[in-house]
């Protein structure tokens, strides 16, 4: 689905918020290659440390935004014009965000200093496996969430 139609219907601040958390989800995914040092991405000249420490702090903006900001105010919106059923398979889709969630807290927690990263740097590869199979399901959901926000906003311009 093309970005442009996961929010339309979204007025105009709100428009710009997505744009710029699906923007940040870009810069996640670019920063997650960039970890692995035989990735095309990734710019040896900066320690491993550094690296993970950087996509850590991007990869709980990004959680926290989502969580915090963009889909309170958009469930909001769609609470006050949707039907029952649009609310109800928001809400289900929502919740579904969770274990990415906590996926990314955990390896937040576990990676986010230099001295944890030096002991676990052998499982730093499984981990961003793990994680990245997370987020690529995550980021199906969110914009499914995003396409019924959509088209539940949209029934109110109409």
């Amino acid at each position: 689905m093309q970005e442009q139609e996961l929010y339309t219907a979204f007025q105009e601040p709100l428009r710009n918020a997505v744009c710029q958390w699906l923007k940040e989800r870009q810069d996640l995914l670019v920063q997650m290659c960039g970890i692995q040092p035989d990735s095309p991405l990734s710019d040896t000249d900066v320690p491993t440390a550094t690296r993970v420490q950087s996509f850590c702090q991007v990869l709980m903006d990004y959680v926290s935004a989502a969580h915090f900001e963009i889909f309170n105010t958009l469930i909001a919106e769609a609470e006050q014009v949707g039907t029952t059923q649009q609310v109800a398979q928001i809400h289900k889709l929502y919740t579904l965000l969770q274990p990415s969630t906590d996926m990314s807290l955990r390896f937040n927690d576990l990676y986010d200093n230099e001295e944890s990263l030096e002991e676990l740097q052998d499982q730093l590869k499984q981990e961003l496996s793990e994680l990245g199979l997370a987020l690529e399901k995550r980021f199906r959901l969110e914009d499914e969430i995003l396409s019924l926000l959509n088209q539940t906003l949209s029934v109110e311009m109409v």
